[in-house]
Order: structure tokens, then sequence, then C-alpha cells
């Protein structure tokens, strides 16, 4: 019997094969991931036509950001308490609705708020959409689901600039929203049509003051992170600190003595889930320096145009896309340490490859040339980091759902992506330190154009990225100490009693 017809039933539940749960949470998953990305080209063009200034425009983007981040654990949460199938439809047409109202915005303001409600929906979907895929699933077929599931998420991200950027000049910014009402409306008849309820998780109270306290301090950490480069008053950065460390205490003690804490200490001292979200988070910090200041680098010292640099970043999303199915197949087979500490390495030697490859890219002489044979060498350090980290997350995702009791799949389905994000965040932060330290060190003549900018532009961006590298060789460290999943242990149980 083929994975896709298989069959099998969990308290009374028929599970659907692994392809038909991936493509009804998809669109969720596809939707989530596109707003987070698709809105940024179109920053300019809102700013204009509602009058704002770039200062204020950045909070459509930070909003949702926010929002989605800080909200993910408990819509996990509640995912588990009452049906994880129920809260992702909610959240998707929560994310219509917040869509609809995002395209009809009069003003700044409402854009923002908008964008909040637009975020709780997302928040929903992430949140459970791993989750989902995880339950209706077996150790045999789970790795090749989460792998196709990765694939949607990789797309998602990549098609956003380029989608937003063609819908804005077209069809204006309006545009970007309006897309999402036809997905969402498909999305949620299919997921409404093909995945059955989860059972609910019966608890005796629910741990509101932990909810809160979980939601403050991540919030402000966020924050914090967000926004630290314009905070200019030392006590207003100490205030956060305050709260942030507060909260943050107070929620630990809270739920070591709550009967039924929002995250269960025992789960989060399983050596396994902490390592599978320790070293996911380093993973995706590493990545940071290529995601988020590669188009800086094209386009400021290397005169490319928005459309070259774009064709360039599709590179990594689309290897991940290729490779997804591949890591998906191999983590169903051999052990999770292997195929985790294999692919950080991969992202090191990528990250170190990329750093040494970007001396020779020349710069782009007019809007209808461009160097590609300087691309060559750097499109391959591309290459070897989206292998890696395609490798790498599949395998982690795999071996930390297959691990987790079935009563907590929601909260940390939601805790894997805010390790993604998070570390997205935290490390756009980290290398725009690095890099302004380092270039400031280097460009001592305070040149802004010629041969000297470009230089030390180079060599900032260089050392930025090898820094960063390191992260990927903690990752790896830690990785080594992730154990087996009862998956693992039950499969090489069967290898040895087959040998004897």
């Amino acid at each position: 019997m083929t994975d896709q017809g298989q069959q099998s039933v969990i308290s009374g539940i028929d599970m659907p094969g692994p392809y038909k749960i991936v493509a009804a949470t998809s669109f969720g998953v596809f939707l989530s991931a596109l707003d987070s990305s698709i809105v940024n080209v179109s920053l300019v063009t809102m700013a204009i036509s509602l009058g704002a200034e770039m200062a204020e425009i950045q909070w459509i983007v930070l909003s949702y950001l926010l929002i989605m981040t800080s909200f993910m654990p408990l819509m996990g949460k509640f995912g588990d308490r009452f049906c994880k199938t129920k809260v992702f439809q909610v959240g998707m047409i929560i994310f219509v609705v917040g869509s609809l109202f995002c395209a009809f915005s009069p003003t700044l303001q409402f854009l923002i708020i908008s964008r909040i409600f637009q975020a709780f929906g997302a928040s929903m979907m992430s949140a459970n959409g791993l989750a989902l895929v995880t339950y209706f699933t077996t150790p045999l077929n789970r790795g090749r689901a989460i792998g196709l599931s990765s694939i949607v998420l990789a797309s998602a991200l990549a098609l956003g600039p380029v989608l937003g950027g063609i819908l804005s000049q077209f069809f204006g910014w309006q545009s970007i929203f309006l897309i999402n009402l036809p997905i969402g409306v498909v999305g949620f008849l299919v997921v409404w049509a093909t995945i059955p309820e989860t059972e609910c998780v019966h608890e005796v109270k629910f741990d509101t003051v932990g909810a809160m306290l979980f939601l403050t301090f991540l919030f402000t950490l966020i924050y914090t992170v967000s926004v630290i480069g314009s905070i200019a008053v030392f006590p207003d950065l100490m205030l956060l600190l305050t709260i942030f460390l507060v909260s943050f205490v107070a929620f630990i003690f809270r739920e070591r003595t709550f009967i039924t804490p929002i995250i269960p200490m025992n789960v989060l001292s399983d050596r396994r889930t902490s390592v599978s979200l320790f070293s996911a988070l380093l993973a995706y910090m590493s990545l940071v320096p290529v995601s988020f200041l590669l188009p800086f680098y094209l386009q400021d010292a290397k005169s490319f145009t928005q459309v070259a640099t774009g064709l360039i970043l599709v590179a990594h999303p689309l290897v991940i896309s290729v490779v997804g199915p591949f890591s998906g197949f191999a983590s169903e087979r051999i052990r999770a340490k292997t195929q985790t500490v294999v692919g950080l390495i991969a992202q090191f030697i990528g990250l170190v490859f990329f750093g040494v490859a970007i001396a020779g890219i020349q710069p782009m002489p007019n809007a209808n040339e461009i160097p590609w044979l300087s691309l060559l060498l750097p499109v391959l350090g591309i290459v070897i980091l989206g292998f890696g980290l395609s490798f790498f997350s599949v395998a982690n995702s795999n071996f930390i759902m297959t691990s987790t009791p079935r009563e907590y799949m929601g909260v940390v389905s939601a805790l894997t992506n805010i390790a993604r994000t998070t570390g997205f965040s935290v490390a756009t932060a980290l290398v725009t330190t690095v890099f302004s330290l380092n270039f400031a060190a280097i460009n001592i003549t305070g040149a802004t154009s010629g041969p000297l900018y470009v230089g030390a532009y180079t060599l900032a961006y260089q050392f930025t990225v090898w820094t960063l590298a390191i992260l990927a060789v903690l990752g790896v460290i830690i990785s080594m100490f992730r154990g087996l999943s009862p998956a693992e242990i039950e499969r090489e149980a069967a290898h040895v009693a087959a040998e004897d």
C-alpha cells in the first residue's frame, strides 16, 4: 500500500494520506509566510499613498511579525486544547478578513491595526500547520510530509518579493492583500473537506497568568531586538530589558508550579526538544547574512538592479524546494543526529565559500547586462547553504515532532516556528551591528563611493558572513547531543532483531 493511500486510525479517527494533509495545510502555511515578505517591496509606494514617513511605515512589517511570533505558542496551546483543525480554520477566516481590511485601509493607522488582526490569524495557522502534518502522519512517512511542507514555506518566502513587486506596480499596493482572499477561501474549504478534527486535551484549568507572562516576555524580546537600533535613550532600553527579565523569570516560576502550564517544563527540559529548538535558532541565524545583507551589497556596492538581485536571491529557496523531498526521505531512514550535523556542516561550508566568492562579483554595467560569470561561485555558495539548511531543518523538524507527546504537538510546533522567526529577528540586529562596526573600522577615509568604498563594503561583508558562520559550528556541536527519537529507537531495534 502506498503512503498516499495508507489509512491509519488514531483514537477512532481515520487518518488521511500524508500528501492530502500537506496539500490542505499548505494554503495556510503559504499565506502566513507570504505576507511576511510580500509587503517589503511595496513600502515606498504605501508611504507615498498614505502620506507616511518611512520610520512609520516600517510598522506595517514589524506589527505583523511581532504579533504572529508572540502569539504562536498560545495558538498552539489552543490547538492542543480545542482541536488543531478548528483553530487552523478559524485562523484562515481571521487572516482573510484581516487581508480585506488591509486592502481598504484609508490611513496608515487603520492599515497597521488590520495587519495586527491579520497576524492573529497567521499565528493560528503557523502554530498548528506542522502539528496537523505530524498528527496525521506516521514515522514511516512523516519525513517526506515535512519535506514537502518545507517546499511550501520556501516557495512563499521566495515568491513574496517578486509577486509583491509585480502586483503593486501594475495593480496598486492594495492588490497584495486582495490576492489572499481567493487563496484563503479555497484553502478553508479544502481543510474543511480534507482534515478531520483532532482530539482535544482536556485540562482542569487554563493557565491565563502563564499565557500573559509568556506573551509579555516574548513580545518584549522581539520588539527590543527589532528596534534596538532606533532606541536613542539608554533608560528606555533598560526598561525594556527589565520587563523582559522580570516576565521571563516569573513565567518560569509559574510554569513550574501550575498544574496545567502553557509550556510544560518537562517538555522543554527534554534534551531532544531543547537541542532541536536551539540548533534551529542557530541555523536560521547563520542564514541572515545572505538573506538580509546580500541585497544591500549587490545594490549599494555593485550597482545591481532590483530585478537582478531578486533573480540571485531566488537560488536559495529554489534549492530548498528541490532538496526538501530528498531530505524528508532521508530523515525517515537515518539518524537525525547524523543528518542535522551534515546539514549544519554544509551550511558552514556554504557560508565560508560564499564569503570568499563575493569578492569576485563584478559591478553591473547597465540594467540589461548581468555579470553572470562572476556570480557562478557566489551562487554555488548559496546552493551549498540552501542544501545544508534543507537537509538540517527537515530532519530537525521530523525529530522534534516525532519526539513530542501527542498532547503537546501544537505548542512544540509553535516553538519550532518561533525558533525560525526569532532567529531571523535576532540575527538581523546582530549582522547590522557586526557589519557597521567592521565597515567603520575599515573605511577610515569615510568614502561614500568609488573603489575604496566598494573595497571596505566587501571586506566588512565578508567578515560578517564568516562571523555568523560560527553559529553553524555551534549548531553542529549542540546537535551531536540530541539523542534518539522514539521512532529511531524502534527502527534500530527492528534492525537488530532482523539481523538476529
